[in-house]
């Protein structure tokens, strides 16, 4: 399929450096939660330029992405500065990061705007009636970079079997409300029969790879997605 068209519904920062883009397809867009589309940057530029974004939001109800906002980036940069009813084109979904089994314990990982796909995939599994344990940590540098939190606390409190822990790597304050560390410092006496869901950039993919591996869980029940 060639490229399609969606229009800019709104647009929220999240925190200092991660925004909100909520997008209404010209089309009925049809996608597996942790599916992600590539966005075409028209920014004038003579180099054509694609960049690839998750979906953060389930199938079936508005199509959001998370985007951080690079010093230097091209995508993330031009798609900050457009307003509701501007046009995008995008390919896509793509992507094999989604859900593999409901009967086992799932267990999310993710840092930064990583928390995309996850999320996506987590309210997917909710609203269909997953009753298995369902985990996430999600890791950020500060207190001042979470985000999302409101949305997970809604779900704990719909959904006795899904749980979420914070990890800040750096708080800016001894008066940290979350777990202290980076996701690393808090994968301990994990499940070897679950199946794990990592997203983020490579060093955290590896690092919690390997963490996963030594404590028993094959590495078919390790399922990732890299942004870098």
């Amino acid at each position: 399929m060639g490229l399609q068209k969606a229009t800019i519904q709104s647009k929220k920062n999240l925190t200092e450096d991660i925004f909100e883009l909520i997008l209404k397809p010209q089309e009925p867009l049809a996608y597996e939660a942790g599916q992600f589309i590539t966005i075409k940057i028209n920014d004038g530029q003579k180099t054509p330029c694609f960049r690839a974004y998750s979906i953060a939001s389930a199938p079936n109800t508005p199509l959001t992405l998370c985007i951080k906002l690079m010093q230097d980036g091209r995508g993330s940069n031009w798609l900050h500065q457009l307003k509701p009813a501007q046009e995008i084109e995008f390919l896509g979904p793509n992507g094999k990061l989604t859900f593999q089994n409901q009967s086992s314990p799932s267990y999310f990982i993710a840092t930064g705007t990583g928390i995309a796909p996850l999320k996506s995939m987590i309210e997917d599994q909710l609203k269909k009636g997953n009753k298995s344990s369902i985990q996430l940590i999600f890791g950020v540098r500060y207190i001042s970079g979470v985000f999302y939190e409101n949305q997970l606390k809604s779900l704990t409190a719909s959904h006795p079997n899904f749980s979420y822990k914070i990890a800040i790597s750096q708080p800016e304050s001894p008066n940290n409300p979350h777990l202290t560390g980076r996701v690393t410092d808090h994968l301990k006496n994990l499940d070897p029969k679950a199946q794990y869901y990592l997203c983020g950039l490579s060093p955290m993919i590896n690092s919690v790879s390997e963490i996963l591996t030594k404590q028993g869980v094959p590495t078919d029940a390790i399922h990732f997605e890299k942004y870098d």
